[in-house]
């Protein structure tokens, strides 16, 4: 039996070597045709394809620890967030999400055990967008909404990088009883000070947010998407309210965001900046574009959230910048004459 798994070895090793030696011939034979950039865009693709295998390893890895503890009775049959004893309204907790797997594993339990200590009955909904479209966050809270309104009569547009500190900033219905709450206002939050701001965390009643339509689904890549929903409130007449008496400033959020590793697609495409500033009449939750992929029930620390996994659709005609435009193909670099 060694000497068998010796030749197996053998066979293996020389195989292997071939194969290099192969691969080294070819990559001389082309050396004077390669294009240097295109090697560097298909390693960045390379390692960006690993991050995402990783991530997904460990939601597989958490999904078989939560599904094995719930086999075992270690997990609430109830759902914890949702205590009928604390009143008839229930709050979603829309979560945008792409790619950003270890801020939700520490958003979902952190969120749970805010919400629980202000008696807030509660569902998480995370939006993965499965798709290879730029990120549509206003695309994907539509989404979400139409998922969770069945269920909960207001909801929570929130950043997964955006976390309260101070146990004073209230979830609670009677916030947006009179319009929409912006929770994450700009005398709060740590980055965006505009007095026009309501992006990071907007609360509003299903209603309201029927009434203005939703968000626009033009916005694909980062930002503007909540300034163009300024616009639809403030068309509405939707008195737009703020916490008041909080005295921490800019510390009362956590900003969990990691900028050297997450870079935000801030690149606009053709008419892209200019159509971004205007009031778009045409789009909104009525009219998203999607296909839920699959749906799963998480449990994340014994906190359950339900996550759906959506494909977006673009319609090109309507904004081309849905995906980066073609790189030109550049010419190759001549071999210097010896």
């Amino acid at each position: 039996m060694a000497q068998i798994r010796m030749k197996v070895s053998l066979t293996k090793l020389v195989a292997a070597f071939l194969l290099v030696v192969l691969v080294s011939m070819v990559m001389l034979a082309t050396y004077n045709e390669c294009d240097y950039t295109g090697m560097e865009q298909l390693t960045s693709h390379i390692r960006h394809l690993k991050d995402q295998i990783r991530e997904q390893e460990m939601l597989l890895a958490r999904v078989r620890q939560t599904g094995s503890e719930s086999d075992h009775g270690l997990l609430p049959e109830k759902d914890p967030g949702d205590n009928e004893n604390w009143g008839p309204h229930k709050l979603a907790i829309l979560i945008p999400f792409r790619d950003r797997f270890e801020e939700l594993m520490e958003f979902v339990p952190y969120m749970h055990k805010f919400l629980v200590r202000q008696k807030v009955r509660h569902r998480f909904y995370v939006i993965n967008q499965m798709d290879h479209h730029r990120f549509n966050r206003a695309s994907l809270i539509n989404v979400g909404y139409i998922i969770s309104r069945k269920d909960c009569d207001y909801i929570a547009m929130h950043d997964v990088d955006l976390l309260p500190r101070n146990n004073n900033l209230s979830y609670r219905y009677e916030v947006v009883e009179n319009g929409p709450h912006h929770l994450a206002s700009p005398a709060l939050h740590p980055n965006y000070h505009y007095e026009k701001f309501v992006g990071g965390i907007l609360l509003m009643q299903s209603q309201h947010f029927e009434l203005v339509n939703g968000l626009s689904n033009t916005f694909w890549g980062w930002g503007r998407e909540d300034d163009e929903l300024y616009m639809r409130m403030e068309e509405a007449k939707l008195k737009i309210s703020r916490p008041v008496g909080i005295t921490t400033g800019y510390q009362s959020f956590f900003h969990i965001h990691d900028p050297t590793r997450r870079k935000r697609d801030r690149k606009r495409y053709g008419n892209q900046k200019l159509e971004s500033f205007k009031r778009d009449t045409v789009t909104g939750v009525d009219t998203v574009l999607y296909e839920i992929r699959s749906t799963q029930e998480l449990h994340i620390d014994g906190t359950p959230c339900t996550v759906l996994h959506v494909e977006l659709e673009c319609d090109v005609s309507v904004t081309p910048w849905c995906d980066p435009p073609p790189e030109p193909v550049r010419k190759p670099v001549p071999k210097k004459a010896r």
